[in-house]
């Protein structure tokens, strides 16, 4: 039993680590995308947010196809984690919801951004930052939550 709650801890604080690594990136994409929009570049604004979309959806397929795992040790030891407690069957069903889920949203976007073009005169950057900062805050909040649920 010790051990497992050993283990449960050894998870917690990994992934405590990978929430400030991961507010410390977003802040890092939050001044990076000020800089563009304040400075009259929305082209590489969006064209920097579907690549990086793009690139999330390539990562997420690569793991659900191969079943290995991309990022730091401590991502994967969580991800490893995660996938031995949620079982083989649940963890394949998240992966694929999430791949479509994602795949879905950026592919709406890159056919939007063709079709439709990149206008400079619409990106508004203090309007514009309410959806990136709440979703930033419901992250954090949701796995915060996660951190504190888990048990051994």
């Amino acid at each position: 039993m010790d051990e497992v709650n050993l283990d449960i801890q050894e998870v917690k604080r990994l992934k405590k680590k990978l929430l400030v690594q991961y507010n410390l990136v977003m802040l890092l994409l939050f001044v990076l995308f000020r800089y563009l929009a304040e400075n009259g570049e929305p082209s590489l604004l969006i064209g920097g947010s579907l690549v990086l979309i793009w690139i999330i959806v390539a990562v997420t397929l690569y793991t659900l196809k191969t079943g290995r795992y991309f990022g730091t040790k401590a991502s994967i030891m969580v991800q490893k984690f995660d996938r031995r407690r949620l079982g083989e069957k649940r963890w394949k069903r998240r992966r694929m919801t999430e791949a479509v889920i994602i795949s879905v949203i950026c592919i709406f976007i890159s056919v939007f951004v063709w079709v439709k073009g990149i206008n400079p005169a619409s990106v508004d950057f203090p309007g514009s930052t309410f959806p990136f900062i709440g979703a930033w805050v419901g992250y954090n909040i949701g796995e915060i939550v996660r951190i504190y649920d888990l048990k051994g």
